[in-house]
């Protein structure tokens, strides 16, 4: 009788730890399908929206900044701020806040025939910058993409817009009496042209290099007009992260 007994309670007991492993692989699977269909679900849509941050160095070309043909133009550090929106699959939108910050030669690189021409034409011999620019560009993309998880490894991109670009300056002047120091404000238009090579670092993250041209309709950011044939340009190159935003959270 205890054998029976004995028999019966380990067929009992097997067979309940038989059907509870049985209905632990069966909540596991149907769990584990459905956060699979939900990433799956997740990632079919399309993350179109993207914020990005720069930071590189930049340098103008302006009167009395140096010659390029020398490759003597000053360096300064530069970031920029930018929100994007894929309207394409090879094009998006994007707006652009940038802080570029620029410093001229000294008094003794130019010669004192040049100093004296400056001089009695009232024309700044130096200049400190800081220039601070607003711009929406469209991009073109060489290889498009749907999707951000369809998008390709490595890309290239570029495009031309309009912005606007504040400049306050602090410039100095030669007169008989010795020298003077000048500070001003000024407001003007510019055509910016971007180029870029992006690497997909990740399904959301891109990282790319990025040069930025202007094309300002002014001669005067650096207190100097008509030194040189052209208006003052400043150019830009910049390391950029990019992250592509979830529809439905704020960042990721």
């Amino acid at each position: 009788m205890n054998i029976t007994l004995s028999i019966y309670f380990s067929f009992s007991m097997n067979s309940y730890l038989i059907k509870s492993f049985l209905a632990l692989v069966l909540v596991s699977g149907l769990s584990l399908g459905s956060s699979n269909g939900q990433n799956f679900y997740k990632e079919k849509v399309p993350r179109n929206n993207f914020l990005q941050g720069g930071i590189g160095l930049g340098t103008i070309y302006a009167d009395n900044a140096g010659g390029i043909r020398n490759l003597d133009l000053l360096l300064r550090p530069g970031l920029s701020f930018t929100y994007g929106r894929k309207i394409h699959k090879n094009f998006d939108i994007r707006a652009n806040l940038g802080y570029q910050r620029y410093k001229s030669q000294k008094i003794d690189y130019y010669s004192p025939v040049v100093i004296e021409i400056w001089s009695g034409m009232d024309q700044a011999i130096t200049s400190k910058n800081n220039l601070l620019y607003l711009d929406v560009i469209p991009s073109f993309y060489l290889f498009g993409s749907n999707n951000h998880t369809s998008r390709k490894k490595i890309n290239v991109y570029g495009g031309a817009g309009l912005g606007l670009l504040f400049n306050a300056n602090q410039t100095v002047k030669k007169h008989f009496s010795g020298f003077s120091e000048h500070r001003e404000a000024q407001v003007t238009g510019y055509i910016p042209f971007k180029g870029g090579l992006s690497y997909r670092f990740d399904l959301y993250t891109d990282i790319a290099f990025e040069g930025t041209l202007m094309l300002t309709f002014s001669d005067n950011l650096d207190g100097n007009e008509g030194f040189n044939r052209l208006n003052d340009h400043p150019l830009i190159g910049q390391i950029v992260i990019r992250r592509y935003l979830n529809p439905f959270k704020s960042i990721y």
